[in-house]
């Protein structure tokens, strides 16, 4: 097992969305704004994968932006929009075949943004509302 990130070139793209259309409820997505968000989170490097016996066994994918609009995005349902090194992370694809994985990604990729806040949406396969979650970075 190794946790990594993919290469910024169009054969990356296409890995990411083959691993993602096979798996609910990426598979109910509408293709254009998923595709995008993999194209951007690849291409900004905002993004970690676990790799076993030569496939793609999960993906954790983010976006840089600040508190107050990951709060908006969070909270209220507006718009999640890029601002680099706006201090907060909004998770906003992730997946692991094997759930034990899940805790090893979101570590590493803690570490790439160590002082940022984190926020996330968990959707639910049998169609329960989206759970919003947040860790706030420490001040002082």
């Amino acid at each position: 097992m190794t946790i990594s990130k993919l290469a910024r070139n169009p054969y990356s793209l296409a890995m990411a969305a083959k691993f993602l259309c096979d798996v609910e409820p990426f598979n109910r997505f509408e293709f254009g704004p998923t595709f995008t968000t993999l194209f951007c989170q690849i291409d900004d490097g905002t993004h970690l994968i676990i790799e076993r016996d030569d496939s793609i066994a999960g993906y954790l994918g983010w976006v840089e932006t600040t508190d107050e609009i990951a709060a908006g995005w969070i909270d209220r349902g507006e718009r999640l929009r890029h601002v680099k090194d706006g201090g907060a992370a909004a998770v906003t694809i992730f997946y692991a075949l094997d759930p034990k994985d899940a805790l090893k990604m979101i570590r590493a990729a803690k570490e790439m943004v160590p002082q940022a806040s984190v926020y996330w949406k968990r959707y639910f396969v049998d169609g329960r509302a989206p759970a919003s979650r947040s860790v706030r970075k420490k001040n002082g």
